[in-house]
């Protein structure tokens, strides 16, 4: 009795807390900040057609994803990226991009760079100073973007360095938080 007791009070609890935290837009306003350093504003791209032959979180995601009207691939609104291993989370997580000049991307975390690919903080690109990379739909893309590998030119406001990328607590893959009640509830178990 007094576990049933335990897990309705941290039901409780949790409940409280997500009213309290949504915002009005329904965002959960718990984040976790990652100050990005050396970027020197280039935010490259990847075909997200190479994500969709797994069982991996990856192609799950790419199931629920939309391509927009310049070729990006869009989950509940937000771009999908790739990030470096760095930014840590999980796939489906979400994140804003937040630029030097104050612009923030809103993004999902649809792939991770591999370490070898990233700095010492695998978090920015050896060959490109970028920790954004873009996940597309690479025939659907603008040409000017393809013509400079650089997705910056899709916004003027994103002409900017990466000086931290926000994780927040929810996931699209599952739905709400990444901690969610059966695992609040195996805790006071």
């Amino acid at each position: 009795m007094r576990n049933k007791v335990l897990i309705a009070m941290a039901l409780l609890l949790v409940g409280t807390f997500l009213i309290f935290c949504r915002n009005v837009y329904g965002a959960i306003d718990t984040w976790i900040d990652i100050d990005i350093k050396n970027t020197n504003g280039f935010k490259s791209y990847m075909g997200y057609k190479s994500l969709t032959h797994s069982d991996l979180p990856q192609a799950k995601l790419q199931e629920i994803c939309t391509t927009d009207e310049n070729g990006f691939r869009r989950c509940t609104g937000r771009y999908v990226i790739a990030v470096g291993s760095g930014v840590g989370g999980q796939v489906g997580d979400c994140v804003d991009v937040i630029l030097e000049n104050g612009t923030s991307i809103p993004c999902v975390i649809g792939d991770y760079k591999d370490d070898k690919h990233t700095d010492g903080s695998n978090l920015v690109g050896r060959a490109n100073g970028c920790c954004s990379e873009f996940i597309v739909d690479v025939d659907l893309l603008r040409d000017d973007i393809k013509n400079k590998g650089d997705v910056s030119v899709v916004n003027v406001y994103w002409n900017s360095p990466v000086v931290k990328i926000r994780r927040y607590i929810f996931n699209c893959l599952k739905g709400g938080l990444v901690n969610d009640f059966k695992e609040v509830a195996v805790q006071y178990d």
